[in-house]
């Protein structure tokens, strides 16, 4: 699906929780925020694209370079330059011709089933034996919401549990349903990483309309009275929050994984996570261009 153009539409949209008043907000100039429009794309990721429809990345969701992704990941949501690099060459990966186009990639590439970033189990989009894995899905979506009644705030141990259920609720209906290793820790990274941007690095605790904002009209929610978390979102602390995140589940880790920084990194640079070993060879060769490799000593 990644090697097909799509044009983004209107995402459908739940209303929110009333916003509070911007003269209480520390800054009025905030970037602005569209849908996206006719020749804009987007892709399965909703930080990404919320970030595009700001204008933070570029609008138009193409020609995504890992100068782009670190410069507007650190402006949009204060995530580090580590974290950045290997998603953004998890992204170029994605692409089909990387090394001869050119190393960037466009967000509707990044809809390639089980290529680094996609996976099974999203919470907010299906699975990709559906047809289409990477539209917003309202009713995925709630069900992760429903972890969360009665509550303001999105936590480590309720998020942990919404995670776990969209993990078996697709192992159970779906028969082409994939979950390696890679996934396994992708899907941890995911619930980490938007506790962690729109909420607390270090807590993980996250006002659940900044959540539902992000997720539900990817849209950063300044008037809300967010503003990005004062404490840098990187590897170290998404690999300890995860760890946090599977604590609270019971999950069992995978044979030979030690869940954290190392790993998450190697889930994103074509790595095995639990040998060290290169399993993706076309994603590693992009990480020795892009210097996304890092520290891997104790892998």
């Amino acid at each position: 699906m990644g090697n097909t153009r799509r044009e983004a539409g209107l995402l459908p949209l739940k209303p929110l929780v009333k916003a509070v008043s911007t003269s209480t907000s520390t800054s009025n100039n905030y970037p602005a925020w569209h849908p996206p429009q006719n020749g804009e794309v987007r892709s399965p990721c909703p930080a990404l694209n919320t970030l595009a429809n700001h204008g933070i990345c570029p609008r138009s969701g193409k020609g995504y370079t890992i100068p782009v992704v670190i410069d507007c990941l650190k402006r949009g949501l204060n995530v580090g330059a580590d974290f950045a690099t290997v998603i953004g060459t998890a992204g170029i990966a994605s692409n089909p011709n990387p090394l001869t186009s050119g190393l960037y990639f466009d967000l509707d590439m990044l809809d390639r089933h089980d290529f680094v970033i996609e996976h099974d189990g999203s919470l907010s989009r299906a699975d990709a034996s559906t047809g289409n894995n990477y539209s917003f899905n309202q009713t995925i979506w709630d069900t992760v919401l429903a972890y969360y009644s009665g509550m303001d705030n999105a936590t480590i141990p309720v998020a942990s549990k919404a995670r776990f259920n969209r993990i078996s609720t697709e192992a159970a209906r779906d028969p082409n349903f994939s979950y390696s290793p890679v996934q396994f820790i992708l899907s941890y990274g995911e619930t980490a990483l938007y506790l962690s941007t729109m909420g607390d690095p270090i807590t993980g605790v996250a006002p659940l309309e900044y959540v539902r904002s992000l997720f539900e009209e990817e849209r950063l929610p300044y008037e809300l009275g967010w503003q990005p978390p004062k404490t840098e979102t990187t590897l170290a602390t998404l690999g300890a929050m995860a760890l946090e995140l599977n604590a609270a589940s019971g999950e069992q880790v995978p044979e030979g994984v030690i869940l954290g920084e190392k790993s998450l990194r190697a889930a994103l640079i074509g790595l095995n996570a639990a040998t060290g070993e290169i399993e993706n060879n076309a994603v590693y060769a992009i990480a020795k261009l892009t210097g996304a490799l890092g520290s891997l000593i104790g892998l």
